[in-house]
């Protein structure tokens, strides 16, 4: 190995040596991304300590012979090994050799690569040194985030893992994960991946199969959810009797079978009130998530058909209310010219899509209301004519009899 050679090694040592955020950047890979994982992870469980070598004070090393050798490196590497040395002991003259030392050392050893696997290690043997206080802050994480349950999705547990601590590398969040599984006492559900319970919490689960295949709650992440919300209403505004929106009710029930806490319902409608098509708020007094996006032909009944069914409507909401129909408000008309013209856009519960009411038209209420009051004046007409006779046979049958009583047998004919 010639000088040059030596010298590239001596630099690069030294590269490998410094912590990856004291790396020159055109030195930094993703090696140095998974050194700087692993050492925020080993802080974090409180395990950074001497075992690492950067972590070390650098002992003097002492020979019967040594000899002074000097080697040329870049100008950035020279600054980030003095910047690191001094953030250690606060100075660099009388100092920095060791450092170097440690670093021809090291490199020797493996360098970065060795340190790294050594790291690893090192995290996997100190998590099972963790206090239980850090185990029960995911605990209650988890509880605060999900409620207090007796079974979870290991995604849910993750999150609080991540959540609760400042963890980076998946290794160690499956290991805090399996230590949360076993604070809580859970086991797997045989009919589910990936769901953990009470080991009745899971025996029940599988004699009932609560886990559905089909929706695999437990398997969804909140974006998934929000997805299945949108298509599952979408796909009930094709439907006659279930309508274009829901309430939290429906969405808890009928579309996640009961899995949700009513917060997390609405929760999830507003996310899915941010889709294109979809609104989410107050409609008929109750907050409800509404597809609204597709502007699909409305199908009328034919016209008589209608507005027959519109009139008597109308004629019975006069009825019950003692309500005169010249007096029936906008709002009232166009909700009952819906129910006779749009059928499939009116819901008894619901009551009608905006689409149907935004397509009722003034024309529309001024044939309702003429055949309403052609109605009134055809019936009074024929009050009239039944009075007019009532009073004729009245006046007939009082006046006095001149004739012999002729007149009247005629009548009675």
């Amino acid at each position: 190995m010639n000088g040059g050679d030596k010298g590239r090694h001596a630099e690069k040592a030294l590269i490998e040596y410094l912590p990856p955020d004291y790396r020159p950047e055109r030195f930094r890979d993703d090696l140095d991304e998974l050194e700087a994982d692993l050492r925020a992870d080993l802080d974090e469980v409180g395990q950074l300590n001497g075992s690492s070598s950067l972590n070390e004070t650098p002992t003097s090393r002492t020979s019967d012979e040594t000899s002074k050798v000097t080697y040329r490196i870049a100008e950035d590497v020279q600054e980030s090994l003095e910047q690191y040395v001094y953030d250690q002991e606060g100075k660099v003259r009388g100092v920095i050799g060791e450092y170097i030392a440690t670093a021809l050392d090291e490199y020797r050893d493996g360098g970065q690569v060795a340190r790294v696997r050594r790291y690893y290690e090192q995290l996997r043997e100190s998590v099972d040194m963790v206090s239980e206080d850090r185990v029960e802050a995911v605990v209650e994480t988890l509880r605060n985030n999900i409620d207090d349950r007796d079974f979870y999705n290991i995604k849910e547990i993750r999150l609080a893992v991540d959540e609760a601590l400042d963890v980076h590398s998946d290794e160690v969040r499956e290991d805090f994960a399996d230590r949360v599984i076993e604070r809580l006492g859970f086991v797997a559900v045989e009919t589910s991946d990936g769901v953990y319970a009470t080991p009745e919490r899971a025996e029940q689960m599988v004699q009932e199969h609560e886990v559905d295949s089909d929706l695999d709650w437990h398997l969804m992440n909140k974006e998934d959810r929000v997805e299945y919300l949108v298509e599952a209403v979408k796909a009930r505004s094709q439907q006659i009797a279930d309508g274009a929106g829901v309430d939290y009710n429906q969405v808890r029930d009928e579309i996640f079978e009961e899995h949700p806490s009513n917060d997390y319902c609405y929760e999830l409608m507003e996310l899915a009130g941010e889709y294109p098509g979809f609104e989410y708020g107050k409609h008929n007094g109750r907050l409800m998530l509404r597809y609204t996006g597709e502007n699909n032909a409305l199908t009328a009944k034919p016209d008589n058909e209608w507005l027959h069914d519109a009139s008597n409507l109308v004629q019975e909401f006069c009825d019950d209310n003692g309500v005169d129909p010249t007096q029936v408000s906008q709002a009232i008309l166009d909700n009952l010219i819906v129910r006779a013209k749009y059928p499939k856009e009116y819901d008894e519960i619901r009551g009608p899509s905006d689409q149907a009411i935004e397509a009722v038209t003034e024309d529309d209420r001024k044939r309702v209301r003429n055949r309403l009051t052609d109605s009134v004046n055809h019936d009074g007409a024929q009050i009239a004519t039944v009075v007019e006779d009532e009073i004729s046979r009245l006046t007939t049958e009082a006046e006095p009899v001149t004739d012999g009583g002729q007149r009247r047998k005629n009548s009675k004919q």
